[in-house]
């Protein structure tokens, strides 16, 4: 029996991404996402990358497949949760004043 891969649509991630994360009211989100080691890790490498080819497009132009499904798992680990859940983890029950 043969599977075919699912192939992964790289257009598609980039705005799911940007949608769950850089639109979205919740600030908690976009804090708690671009907080995690990993995703700075990747922003830092795909922003250089974007710095040197002189800012054509967006960074997360410059994201290979790998990184893009990462940082799309990451997104929707975080937005499954409810903001005040987030709020709870991230700041260990105490709010920012």
């Amino acid at each position: 029996m043969l599977f075919k891969r699912k192939h992964f649509n790289a257009d598609k991630a980039r705005e799911e991404l940007i949608n769950l994360i850089d639109e979205s009211r919740e600030s908690i989100y976009k804090e708690i996402f671009y907080s995690r080691p990993e995703v700075r890790s990747i922003m830092d490498r795909i922003i250089e990358v974007w710095e040197r080819s002189g800012r054509q497009g967006r960074p997360i132009d410059y994201a290979n497949i790998d990184e893009l499904k990462q940082l799309l798992r990451i997104a929707k680990e975080i937005v499954k949760k409810n903001p005040e859940e987030l709020m709870a983890e991230y700041w260990g029950g105490r709010r920012a004043s």
